[in-house]
């Protein structure tokens, strides 16, 4: 077969379908330029022999031919990798840190302020009891007054046993408020779980989140694109062992990762590890935020 066979085939088959370049990249979510080269038969425009026969295998499926079937047929012109990729030990699910809230202040503080305000009160009154007692006694010295008598009834102790309660019961409610904002607040926890597949694109659900925050970590050789919910192209690049990098993509409503390998990295979505759902090297994660 000659080199350009393999190509042509491809070709022939995208347009029985009638798509355009244009169309096949935006269902295979592979550049046009490489698309191109792969009908040209020109795979050192790759990024890498593994990625060309990763992409050559997209391209098949796309226009419904058997990707084995034509690596078997034109296993000459397709570039041979210099190793498969090995599977590595199964990922540790990470938790994420559970935030320890803290009650409010206001909250904590008001049984005090009650019990100061309270204590001012019996100042002041017994302070104009003070002013009044000089003003009748009609300048005579204090000493030579007689001590008057304070008779506690029983609707001052009433008073009191009232005020005491009504702080309990201002504090009850108050821890009460607290619980239940906190149970509010556990609703509102990010849950990540996976929706759906279909061939080698997988779609997860993300829910109770403000934020948007995507980190990767790679323990070894993979090439990654990251789309946003308009398909624009927000991170393509060849990575290795060690590499790490993070975004930030509050609004987004999906979120798509073109995965070369992700048996060599690892996704997180605001520190939560994604478990995939498959383990199969080369697919397409979704993201999908649902309020």
């Amino acid at each position: 077969m000659s080199v350009s066979e393999l190509g042509i085939r491809l070709k022939n088959a995208r347009e029985e379908k009638g798509y355009s370049l244009d169309e096949l990249q935006r269902v295979t979510k592979i550049q046009k330029r490489y698309l191109i080269a792969i009908e040209d038969g020109d795979f050192s425009k790759m990024p890498g022999d593994f990625y060309g026969r990763a992409f050559v295998k997209s391209y098949a499926e796309a226009v419904e031919l058997d990707p084995d079937m034509i690596f078997e047929e034109h296993k000459n012109e397709l570039p041979q990798t210099k190793k498969e990729p090995v599977d590595l030990p199964p990922r540790v699910n990470r938790s994420k840190p559970k935030t320890v809230r803290k009650k409010s202040k206001i909250a904590s503080l008001l049984p005090t302020l009650v019990v100061i305000l309270f204590i001012l009160a019996i100042g002041l009154a017994f302070w104009i009891f003070r002013q009044g007692d000089t003003d009748d006694s009609g300048g005579v010295p204090r000493d030579n007054q007689e001590a008057p008598s304070i008779e506690i009834t029983d609707n001052d102790v009433e008073e009191d046993n009232n005020v005491e309660n009504n702080n309990e019961d201002a504090n009850d409610n108050n821890a009460s408020n607290n619980e239940e904002n906190e149970e509010n607040e556990e609703e509102q926890e990010q849950s990540l779980s996976f929706e759906e597949s279909e061939g080698n694109r997988y779609t997860y659900t993300l829910t109770g989140i403000d934020d948007l925050d995507v980190s990767l970590s790679f323990s070894g050789d993979s090439w990654l694109q990251i789309l946003d919910s308009n398909g624009d192209e927000v991170h393509q690049s060849s990575h290795g062992d060690g590499d790490e990098i993070d975004f930030d993509l509050s609004g987004e409503s999906e979120i798509t990762f073109n995965m070369g390998n992700i048996r060599t990295a690892d996704i997180y979505i605001n520190d939560e590890l994604l478990d995939y759902e498959s383990d199969d090297h080369r697919q397409y994660v979704i993201i999908r935020v649902e309020d």
